[in-house]
Order: C-alpha cells, then structure tokens, then sequence
C-alpha cells in the first residue's frame, strides 16, 4: 500500500508558476528539490486566484486606522476586501482538503509571514515584518498549522519531520 503524502500548500510562485506581479519566475529549487518525492504540493496564489491580472501593478501593505490594507501602490485602490472574499472560500477549501502546512513567499503583501513591508499612508516604511492578509487569514483560521517562508525551509522541512513520515505525521 503506497504511503499517504502530506498535503502541502505552497505559495504558486516558488514553484515556477509566472504568477508574480510582473510575470516573472521566481522558481526556488530549494522547494522543489527538498520536497517534491516527500510531499503533495498544492500550490496557491492569492493574488491570482482572487481575480487579479498577469501582469499586475505592484502592491503593498499599508497602516490605517481600520487596520492593514491591500493597495495598489500607483493609484491607491484597495483590494483588501476582494483578497479577504476570496480568502474565506480558499480557506474552506484548505480545510477539506487537509493541508499539513503552507510554505509562503517571503516579502510579498498577501502571502507574507513576516517578512512584508508594511506602509503608512505617506509611502513611508513603518516595518518590514507583517504578515500578508491571506497568510494573517490562514493563521488566525488555522493557528496549530506549520507555516513558514521559503528563507526557512530547512527548519520547515525539520519540522514536518519527513525523514520519518509513514503515513501518518509523527
């Protein structure tokens, strides 16, 4: 009997889909290398996935009062509301299909773990440290779940504790 694979989302960009903003690959063979026998990849993109276009202009995390928001940065549209949506279905979803874990792309404004920037309404740096509005989502839908950026993936990788998997997570 072949041995059930843990179901892994993973953030569509790491895996060479040309889902980025400006349609470019950012493939991290690290990703693919570490994890491709072990693992079921389920890739997802947020931006795409909520209706979005390839290209797209670039967006960006920003402070207000009623809390962080998706903005396009050349016109000022919020999209926070389309991502967050999008996200309640995504995350229903997620929860069918029994994703173990979600690896992000680091900086970017929905997928984020900690590494995005986040703006005041001016353009100007407040912190680099936030948390995209999908990845805040799945993390307050699913806070036992392993999340982490691709910069991390060795201690991801650790501790989904592959080595040992054999059908069931230890």
């Amino acid at each position: 009997m072949p041995l059930k694979k843990l179901k892994i989302g993973v953030s569509a960009c790491l895996l060479g889909m040309r889902f980025r903003y400006d349609g470019k690959c950012k493939l991290d063979q690290r990703v693919v290398d570490m994890l491709l026998d072990k693992v079921d990849f389920i890739p997802v993109c947020p931006e795409v996935e909520c209706g979005l276009p390839i290209p797209r202009p670039k967006m960006h995390l920003e402070h207000s009062s009623g809390g962080t928001r998706l903005k396009v940065t050349e016109d000022g549209r919020d999209l926070t509301l389309t991502m967050e949506q999008w996200a309640e279905g995504k995350l229903d979803q997620i929860e069918r299909r029994d994703f173990a874990a979600f690896l992000c792309k680091s900086k970017s404004p929905s997928c984020a773990l900690k590494s995005a920037a986040l703006l005041d309404s001016r353009g100007q740096l407040i912190r680099h440290d936030a948390a995209g509005i999908f990845v805040k989502l799945l993390k307050r839908r699913f806070p036992k779940m392993l999340i982490a950026e691709e910069t991390e993936l060795e201690d991801f990788v650790k501790h989904l504790n592959l080595d040992i998997f054999t059908g069931e997570k230890q």
